[in-house]
């Protein structure tokens, strides 16, 4: 029997309360979770690749793309509240993943912009390098320490030693921040279930620029997302 080592997940929930069906929605002439499926499987990074839905219309992709597994996802992990870490950790558990692999990826169609390439490069850390998760980011292009928060109907800094009260306010001052562009994070399957977290030991980022950091959570991401498509495949 073959032994994987590596395995992706792209994890395609229907319903969305600020974006409805917003994975099926096509930049092009492919849904969102065709563009994920394609970057994935060009990567030649895994063995074995699993698309989890709870929609009809995206596990009948299984006739389009033969090589790629369609799991119906319980519907109590596909509600508002249902993370994707509760996804991994049910599927690492039900499929004994630990058993046959070593690596596990995650992938959201809402980051339509990765690449394979910026998914070879991601693997390539993780597997030549000691750490337990790789997670794609952007710069923050507003840094965060400049954070406000309202208390009291008032608005105050957010950290207590801000830049903001010593009138600080040059950008190029401040130390760079990052966050998760949602293109995806891929982990050592043991850590992941050890940690029961994607931000626990030792991580390592892959920095993407900002115009495939587009994260399609509302209709106007989306719209942001057809311009910048369309620029490409001018």
């Amino acid at each position: 029997m073959k032994i994987y080592k590596s395995i992706a997940f792209i994890l395609a929930r229907k319903n969305s309360k600020r974006f409805k069906s917003k994975n099926t929605k096509k930049l092009g002439k492919l849904t969102l979770t065709e563009h994920s499926i394609l970057a994935v499987q060009k990567s030649k990074c895994f063995d074995r690749i699993i698309v989890s839905s709870d929609d009809q219309k995206i596990l009948s992709l299984n006739k389009k793309y033969k090589k790629v597994e369609f799991l119906k996802r319980p519907s109590k992990l596909a509600k508002d509240h249902s993370k994707a870490l509760d996804v991994l950790l049910f599927y690492c558990k039900k499929l004994d993943l630990k058993k046959s692999y070593n690596y596990i990826g995650l992938f959201l169609p809402t980051a339509p912009f990765k690449t394979p390439r910026n998914i070879r490069e991601g693997f390539k850390i993780i597997k030549r390098t000691n750490v337990d998760n790789v997670i794609s980011m952007c710069k923050m292009s507003t840094p965060i320490q400049f954070a406000l928060k309202e208390q009291n109907s008032l608005m105050k800094p957010f950290f207590k030693n801000s830049p903001l009260i010593k009138n600080n306010t040059r950008s190029q001052n401040q130390i760079n921040t990052f966050r998760p562009n949602g293109s995806f994070w891929i982990c050592k399957i043991k850590s992941l279930i050890k940690n029961k977290s994607l931000y626990k030991g030792k991580i390592a980022k892959y920095e993407m620029n900002n115009f495939q950091s587009i994260d399609i959570d509302t209709k106007f991401d989306f719209e942001i997302a057809k311009i910048i498509f369309k620029k490409k495949n001018k």
